[in-house]
């Protein structure tokens, strides 16, 4: 959707269409859709090239400056690692809150995700056109955005309040701190700030544990427990499904009922083949199932939600259902856990809650390996700032219900060489 007239110009004439009171998912159709010029590298005098950055806006409940009162807020949804749609269709407390407070919403798209690609279709293409995904340059974006918004809506002493969850949430943080003029506030909520290698969780002069990235997996387990409202079944059966697979992968006859199992687009194959250098097909498909639960605890509400399955489907009915970490662990009530082929098979159908939610999935995708989880992009970022990566957090196999995997630092570190030549972690 592209909007043929800009926000400043929605705002002196018609509002936005507003959130009906019957409707309890008012997103993108009630926006309009604007392109801002931002620089392709803020910090340097020489880099001329610009961009266009996609951002939504909903200006039906502003309450826009004049002379007997001062302009509502701004708030201001520091965009996460994927397309911005993803958020404005998700993130209810700003749609809950936006008429009381007479807000005008904001929906900045990060650079490099969605369609705000700084070097169109090349943009993700390796090291030198990713150099200018950084949080810095984020964090600019941002900054300049809202900026020129407040002086193109005559507003400059509106509030601005960032807004963000996960990395948006550090985003929201961050901004707070580097742009102080900015933004007057932050609400970063599930907001990773402290989860980097070698960080206290306590405050200063406290003694406390380094952090410890086993404890996300944990988290995740316990999501699967009974004391979550998941099936007792299900914590055993899960352990007991990574040695089934493990010893499936061992022949050709196991690696084809796995493949057929799962519904892999490719038969699984093992070799020392260049897909296979980090990892071979056993591993990469234990990565893949691992992602099924990592992402359903992520998005373990009460209701329905279609929050982590609108990126892949695009379609904003397909839902994920309320507590899917119940739904996939329902799949192994009753499991026996010496009973192998039974195991594959529940773990099959508890991945379908998440890869099958629309119902129409035809195979799914192994990741290119087993370290990274599929994660496209994101992966330079954790390669070149350690943004913090679940899927680099250790796996004991017995404080969580997966496998023993230590992930080293020189694991890592040839990783990110190897996925972008050049790049020396550090």
């Amino acid at each position: 959707v592209r909007c043929t007239k800009n926000l400043a110009a929605m705002l002196r004439g018609a509002p936005s269409r507003p959130p009906s009171v019957a409707a309890p998912h008012p997103g993108t159709a009630n926006c309009s859709v604007d392109w801002h010029t931002q620089p392709l590298d803020h910090f340097s005098f020489t880099e001329t090239r610009t961009f266009e950055q996609r951002v939504f806006s909903y200006g039906g409940f502003w309450r826009r400056p004049n002379a007997g009162s001062a302009a509502g807020p701004i708030l201001f949804y520091c965009g996460n690692e994927a397309s911005v749609e993803l958020y404005v269709n998700a993130t209810g407390w700003m749609w809950e809150h936006a008429e009381e407070l007479g807000a005008l919403l904001v929906f900045a798209e990060h650079r490099y995700y969605g369609e705000t690609q700084p070097l169109g279709g090349s943009s993700a293409t390796n090291a030198s056109t990713l150099r200018w995904l950084t949080l810095e340059q984020a964090l600019a974006d941002y900054a300049t955005l809202i900026h020129r918004l407040k002086l193109s809506l005559g507003a400059p002493d509106a509030k601005v309040v960032a807004i963000g969850g996960s990395y948006g949430g550090m985003l929201a943080a961050w901004l707070r701190m580097h742009y102080p003029s900015a933004v007057d506030a932050a609400l970063a909520a599930s907001a990773p700030v402290l989860a980097f290698d070698g960080l206290r969780r306590g405050g200063r002069g406290k003694a406390s544990p380094l952090f410890d990235g086993n404890a996300f997996w944990r988290v995740v387990t316990r999501d699967a427990s009974p004391a979550a409202g998941a099936h007792a079944d299900c914590i055993p059966a899960v352990r007991a499904t990574w040695e089934a697979i493990d010893s499936a992968t061992g022949s050709a006859a196991g690696r084809a009922e796995l493949s057929s199992v799962f519904r892999l687009c490719e038969p699984l194959r093992e070799g020392a083949s260049p897909s296979d250098a980090e990892g071979g097909a056993g591993a990469r498909l234990k990565a893949l199932l691992l992602n099924v639960f990592d992402t359903l605890a992520m998005g373990n509400f009460p209701y329905a939600s279609n929050y982590l399955v609108f990126q892949q489907t695009r379609d904003p009915t397909v839902l994920l259902p309320a507590w899917p970490m119940r739904a996939a662990c329902a799949h192994f009530a009753g499991a026996v856990t010496s009973d192998a082929p039974s195991l594959l098979r529940r773990m099959a159908a508890a991945a379908g809650v998440l890869y099958n939610a629309s119902g129409k999935a035809r195979c799914y995708a192994l990741p290119r390996s087993a370290l990274d989880g599929g994660d496209g992009i994101w992966d330079w970022q954790y390669c070149t700032q350690r943004l913090p990566q679940e899927t680099y957090f250790n796996l004991t196999g017995g404080r969580d219900m997966f496998w023993r995997f230590n992930k080293s630092a020189a694991t890592i570190a040839t990783h990110c060489t190897r996925r972008f030549p050049g790049v020396v972690q550090r």
